[in-house]
């Protein structure tokens, strides 16, 4: 084994602490290719990095909703919404998708930064942090109307999360202008991204206007915006240019199998990508749920 100790004693350990460095940095890139998400014309319009400010600022306050057990796991996305501290513990307040919260039968359920995360850093030899995981999810209110809920996770003050997400009042500011996705997409359900990883991930794309949806049997009024979404993507933030909260992801394209009927054409690719939950219908459920949109 070569003892380096950055000292320079003969010609000959000069020469073989090069070509060991240069072995070194060839291993850690081979290593990043192997376990770095590699972004392309491919995502499709899933980003991991070059964030646009606001979802850079964004970034640490989004986490997965994971139901796991024995017969699998299921993904949706989350956000936080609001922070109650009571000393050296907190309660942390997330918005998620009503349906994750309601179908999740299996034994563990969690709220974590990141999933599928790389084993080492960009180095190719650092390991790379676990991401932060909160159990012990307690539902707070579900909104049946728009398939939204609340749940809190208690956990130490100190956590590292990022701040609430803020809610806009007024969607409407952010009508034909550019808005941010953030959430944890299933890329691997897609057939052209299945050689990516599962993880956080944004896109980019417009609120294109207004429309009516019905879900199960009761006509809302939604967003209609460019915004790609997969499976997975439910429940996470879509946020404006300047970082306000403007809707949660709720349902993507509309189809038999899940009730969803859209007053928009489905055939124009430039009417609608994904259907979003207003602001509004966020601050009602804080409401309810004695929360207010600043945390």
């Amino acid at each position: 084994m070569l003892h380096i100790d950055g000292s320079m004693g003969s010609t000959g350990r000069g020469q073989r602490l090069h070509i060991w460095e240069r072995r070194k940095r060839l291993c850690g890139y081979l290593l990043a290719l192997t376990f770095a998400p590699l972004p392309s014309a491919a995502d499709e319009g899933f980003f991991v990095g070059k964030q646009p400010a606001a979802v850079r600022a964004a970034w640490n306050s989004v986490y997965a909703f994971v139901c796991e057990g024995r017969g699998g796991r299921y993904v949706a996305s989350a956000f936080l919404v609001g922070k109650r501290e009571n000393g050296k513990r907190a309660d942390f307040y997330f918005i998620t998708a009503g349906h994750a919260v309601d179908d999740c039968r299996q034994p563990n359920r969690y709220l974590t930064a990141d999933i599928n995360q790389p084993r080492f850093e960009s180095d190719g030899i650092t390991r790379a942090p676990r991401p932060a995981r909160l159990g012990d999810v307690r539902p707070v209110q579900v909104d049946d109307a728009y398939d939204i809920a609340v749940v809190k996770v208690t956990a130490p003050t100190r956590t590292p999360i990022g701040a609430p997400l803020q809610i806009g009042h007024n969607c409407n500011d952010a009508l034909r202008k550019e808005i941010y996705a953030i959430g944890f997409p299933g890329v691997t359900q897609r057939k052209s991204l299945k050689g990516m990883s599962e993880t956080k991930r944004w896109s980019r794309g417009k609120f294109v206007g207004l429309g009516r949806a019905e879900f199960r049997g009761a006509p809302y009024t939604y967003i209609a915006s460019t915004v790609d979404s997969l499976p997975g993507s439910s429940g996470g933030p879509v946020i404006d240019e300047k970082g306000n909260l403007i809707g949660v992801i709720a349902k993507g394209a509309a189809a038999p199998e899940n009730g969803f009927r859209y007053d928009v054409d489905p055939k124009n690719p430039g009417d609608w990508q994904t259907f979003l939950v207003p602001c509004q219908a966020a601050l009602r459920i804080l409401q309810q749920s004695g929360l207010s949109s600043a945390g």
